[in-house]
């Protein structure tokens, strides 16, 4: 472990990092307004800010990605290379900057979002209408520095790196592709942050920890923790029953999504969240006209939400969401999750 380090677990992952809170360089930046987002953020989760509106917005560019994590459900099915309707998409931020007056969040995660090359525009026309966090979920196989440099130039917040692995030998059974090609991609997307006397986008990179690289936890730790802004540990998520949902009894959890999150397919589904254990729970589709409020407050999503408050009732995509697999890992290992919240 690396000492004088801030180490704080968060949901169903484990945050490294020099900051207290790597969102309060953010908000050196960009001011009150980003701090009544994030304050907004906190309280919404837990029940205690009620919304009409979400705050978090997955977008899903690209149903596609170039790698075949094992662990991932994309290990098996890779996607249909759809890419999001560009007028749907305008309208869909429009729609969403409006309605939260920019103190608001849009992620472009599942798939590889940079297998869209027109993402840089997607990212200026988020900033342009004054929505504050605008966050990335990469592999950075494709980060190259014109694209980096295009990426900060056009507003990103967060860029957030899935790597898993501190060695080519495991980085191979885990992800594939060339560990040291990445890791060079984001150094470069740190010099050119420097040389560009840039604050944000502050950096992430991720391990989602299980059976085949716990042993390089510490490793991992060493080789970024003093680099990047922060390192996030996982919980490894089990989707062996993604696609034969189990109906059980479960203890009593919390989850915050249904308070204020949704996403977005790349074929314009709305999900009630980021999971993929949601493409059982489609709420609309925003190409056959329905829309973000009508869904965030329509019958499904109250009474998600109701469940949760109560602590019982609980949807069978959220069990089967929830239920974790057994550790295989040492009892002192930090354990994790594919999707992380836009924390």
């Amino acid at each position: 472990m690396t000492p004088d380090l801030k180490r704080i677990r968060l949901y169903s992952q484990t945050r490294i990092s020099k900051y207290d809170d790597p969102n309060d360089i953010i908000a050196e930046v960009k001011g009150d307004r980003y701090r009544e987002y994030r304050r907004r953020f906190h309280s919404s989760g837990s029940g205690e800010f009620r919304l009409d509106f979400p705050l978090d917005l997955s977008i899903e560019a690209v149903d596609w990605c170039n790698f075949e994590c094992p662990y991932c459900p994309r290990a098996t099915y890779r996607g249909s290379r759809t890419r999001i309707d560009r007028d749907a998409f305008e309208q869909l931020i429009d729609e969403y900057a409006k309605r939260t007056e920019g103190l608001a969040a849009v992620g472009f995660d599942r798939g590889e979002p940079m297998l869209d090359t027109h993402l840089e525009d997607k990212v200026r026309y988020i900033n342009d209408r004054g929505i504050v966090d605008i966050i990335l979920t990469t592999n950075a196989v494709f980060l190259s520095p014109e694209r980096s440099r295009n990426l900060i130039e056009a507003g990103l917040t967060k860029l957030h790196v899935s790597i898993d692995a501190a060695t080519q030998d495991t980085f191979t059974k885990c992800r594939g592709g060339n560990l040291a090609e990445v890791e060079h991609n984001i150094r470069e997307f740190l010099r050119i942050r420097r040389e560009m006397e840039r604050r944000i986008p502050i950096i992430r990179v991720s391990f989602v920890v299980n059976e085949l690289n716990a042993h390089e936890v510490d490793l991992f730790e060493a080789k970024w923790a003093n680099l990047v802004d922060y390192v996030e540990f996982q919980d490894c998520v089990d989707h062996s029953r993604i696609d034969r949902l189990v109906d059980f009894e479960t203890e009593p959890f919390h989850c915050q999504y249904p308070f204020q999150s949704t996403s977005i397919t790349a074929n314009g589904d709305i999900l009630a969240c980021c999971s993929f254990y949601a493409k059982h729970f489609v709420l609309g589709n925003i190409l056959k006209g329905d829309s973000i409020a009508d869904t965030f407050n329509g019958r499904q999503m109250v009474e998600l939400r109701r469940s949760f408050r109560e602590k019982k009732g609980f949807h069978i995509v959220c069990k089967n969401c929830r239920k974790q697999p057994p550790s295989s890992s040492s009892s002192d290992a930090i354990l994790v999750t594919p999707k992380s919240i836009h924390a």
